[in-house]
């Protein structure tokens, strides 16, 4: 007799404007109804030790992610590559499960569960955090602090706007080292600036189209770096990325990489902050690496 296949959720209370627990809810009915033991999960660690019992045991179908982006992120990183990924989009951008073509809708989940069609995704390393679709340091990354560290439960659009207001006033724009490695660890190429992407997959909050043209499966980091500047010309580049004009900017730079280290020099005023997958992740220095073919998505 074979053993009954389980699904875990592991579900983020805060994750998105509002609480969707309810709806996580039914999801958990649904996947009962058609025969999986399904277990809700909002402690990660919990998560993590019965994905690991599960697993041993074969009989861990999938991990459902129910949450925002940087919830996928962290569950990504907690379960074993070779366990599939299922997303259920409960956050406020949703930026991965878009470029998929998921929605937060219970039969879609439940048949997508059912059917566990997969595709392979590159993750990257930031400074030993997993993250699926990017990362970058300079002005945004400055915002999402201020946003993440006044959290005290969920965020709206208004959040953002408000760290936005502040974040204009309070930047210096400080210099950044980057150094661009290739897949043995050789430093290929450095140059500065003030502002850098690194995409992974080619979406971005709010609809900016930052680097349209990058791909989840190449085993390369795709990185874009803006010319350092100060105040103005940094203002000025905030409002080109805003326009989606900064790639006809001269002060614009394209570069392919297997992994990418940012720093502030000494001599620069100021301090830079990295996000990844629109949570904070850390100041400076950063290590970013590319990890190819690392995670298996239901589709």
């Amino acid at each position: 007799m074979s053993l009954q296949e389980a699904v875990l959720i592991s579900a983020n209370p805060k994750s998105g404007p509002r609480s969707r627990l309810a709806l996580v809810e039914q999801l958990k009915c649904s996947l009962e109804n058609v025969g999986y033991l399904c277990e809700l999960h909002t402690n990660l660690d919990a998560m993590a030790q019965r994905a690991q019992v599960l697993s041993q045991e074969k009989r861990l179908r999938t991990v459902v992610a129910a949450g925002g982006d940087g919830t996928a992120s962290i569950v990504s990183s907690l379960i074993q590559p070779q366990t599939p990924l299922t997303l259920f989009p409960t956050g406020s951008e949703n930026l991965l499960a878009q470029y998929l073509g998921v929605t937060a809708n219970v039969e879609s989940c439940v048949s997508a569960i059912q059917r566990l069609r997969t595709r392979t995704f590159d993750t990257m390393d930031v400074n030993g955090k997993t993250a699926m679709l990017m990362a970058s340091i300079g002005f945004d990354a400055e915002v999402v602090r201020r946003v993440h560290q006044a959290r005290r439960s969920h965020i709206t659009r208004w959040n953002y706007w408000k760290a936005i207001a502040a974040t204009v006033f309070a930047y210096r724009w400080p210099d950044l080292h980057v150094v661009l490695r290739d897949d043995q660890g050789r430093a290929m190429e450095e140059t500065q600036g003030s502002w850098v992407f690194i995409f992974n997959v080619p979406k971005y909050a709010a609809g900016l189209a930052i680097m349209e043209d990058a791909k989840e499966n190449d085993g390369q980091l795709d990185i874009g770096v803006l010319d350092r500047g100060g105040l103005f010309r940094g203002l000025c580049d905030f409002l080109a990325v805003l326009r989606g004009k900064h790639q006809q900017s001269q002060r614009w730079r394209r570069f392919r990489a297997a992994s990418i280290e940012i720093s502030v020099p000494e001599s620069s005023a100021g301090q830079a902050s990295c996000q990844s997958d629109g949570d904070w992740t850390s100041g400076l220095p950063v290590l970013i690496r590319i990890r190819p073919s690392q995670r298996l998505i239901v589709v």
